[in-house]
């Protein structure tokens, strides 16, 4: 089963046996920088609020608000009745803003709370050593071992099953109700989706049976997680 995934260890040039060397991670980690997500820095508040006003409708509310009022008060109404219609104008754009405001802080909260699926550490295979280094440092190309309870703490494609099942809790990414079988064989659809992707461990997912070998193919905002964290990001703006 060996050549079923050879092409991309080949790619990685990495020895599933021993791993990366000390060199190549320095190489990898010049080329794809570090595994995780870049902080979102957030909008300040007075931005998000302009944010709100910045828009044709309400701007032709403000204007027809500013006139109504000049109209009003140069027919000889008293200042107050003359406030009145302007008056209501404003509060309805004051609660539209209000809400904007609120839906784009959730947004962006629901944004950053996708790092709290980062995981802490992870078991890595360099130089034929096995031993445990902060996740943020693993790299494409790295041999990583997952066991039960493991947290996944990269995109991975499965290398090697050390046990006779390997079953994955990914319903943080397809919202799946129950774990799914994963495996080594190659994936043969052309447009498959994540569901399809049985070959592939993905960031922040939980591996709830087996033990097994794997490649990082994808770090960071190259994850698929960090994809939907981007695209929630395009969205927002």
């Amino acid at each position: 089963s060996h050549s079923i995934y050879i092409k991309v260890l080949n790619f990685y040039r990495v020895d599933p046996k021993t791993g990366l060397s000390a060199q190549q991670v320095v190489q990898a980690r010049a080329q794809y920088g570090r595994n995780e997500l870049a902080p979102d820095e957030g909008t300040p508040l007075w931005k998000l609020i302009l944010k709100q006003f910045d828009d044709l409708l309400v701007k032709i509310l403000l204007v027809a608000a500013v006139v109504d009022f000049i109209i009003a008060a140069s027919s000889g109404e008293s200042f107050l009745s003359a406030l009145v219609e302007p008056l209501v104008i404003m509060l309805i754009l004051v609660a539209n803003a209000t809400v904007g405001v609120v839906t784009e802080r959730n947004a962006e909260q629901a944004i950053e709370e996708l790092k709290a699926y980062e995981a802490a550490a992870a078991t890595v295979l360099r130089d034929g050593l096995l031993q445990q280094v902060p996740a943020a440092e693993l790299v494409p190309g790295d041999i990583v071992e997952l066991t039960v309870g493991d947290q996944v703490p990269a995109d991975l494609r499965v290398v090697q099953l050390m046990s006779n099942l390997l079953r994955v809790d990914q319903s943080i990414l397809t919202g799946e109700s129950h774990s799914v079988e994963k495996h080594v064989e190659p994936v043969l659809l052309a447009k498959a989706v994540y569901q399809d992707k049985v070959n592939l461990l993905f960031s922040g997912t939980h591996v709830t049976s087996g033990h097994c070998r794997t490649v990082v193919v994808g770090t960071g905002a190259a994850t698929a997680i960090g994809k939907i964290r981007d695209a929630m990001t395009a969205s927002q703006e």
